[in-house]
């Protein structure tokens, strides 16, 4: 884990929850050299799909999609 990354990733994960599309977020580090894994607790009006798009686009350069996990409560 590098402090830049988790800036980066919370700075990012801050403005999709500012937008209204999620409610809140984890991010949970399993060791220094692995990526995180991202978990969203999504809004109720959005689908899973607009949701996985949005954060692709704003998560670009600094996660893949295998890391994220959508939760609906």
């Amino acid at each position: 884990m590098t402090a830049q990354l988790h800036d980066l990733l919370t700075e990012a994960l801050e403005s999709i929850k500012s937008g209204g599309l999620i409610r809140k977020y984890s991010l949970v580090w399993a060791g220094r050299s692995e990526a995180p894994r991202i978990i969203v607790w999504k809004s109720a009006d959005v689908s899973d799909e607009a949701l996985r798009r949005t954060m692709m686009r704003s998560l670009a350069g600094l996660a893949a999609e295998s890391q994220i996990a959508i939760e609906k409560d």
